[in-house]
């Protein structure tokens, strides 16, 4: 199991893998839900369905967005995307995890 903070959120992963968060109800961040809307209680983000079939194993957290790193060692970020942070590429929020592309890496 692991947890992070963000700022205003949480952010956890269970034994199976699998990514839950919550958060105050007043921060506005894109938990991974799939909308924005508030959510105190821990709502599912995904596990293995989510990302390609692979179990989550660690995850950290900024102050809107949220990364994580499967067992096939890719990284996948959602959240507010302002100034590249969740290195995609744009500035573009994602609602959903996605996996950053390795060109990404140089």
């Amino acid at each position: 199991m692991a947890v992070a903070c963000g700022s205003g959120f949480t952010a956890t992963v269970t034994e199976q893998g699998d990514v839950w968060a919550f958060e105050n109800g007043r921060s506005g961040v894109l938990l991974g839900l799939g909308t924005n809307a508030c959510q105190v209680l821990p709502g599912c983000v995904g596990g293995a369905n989510v990302f390609d079939g692979k179990a989550v194993v660690m995850v950290a957290a900024g102050r809107k967005h949220t990364a994580c790193v499967v067992s096939d060692g890719t990284l996948w970020s959602w959240g507010k995307g302002d100034y590249g942070r969740l290195g995609n590429g744009d500035s573009k929020p994602r609602q959903r995890p996605e996996r950053v592309p390795k060109e990404m890496f140089g």
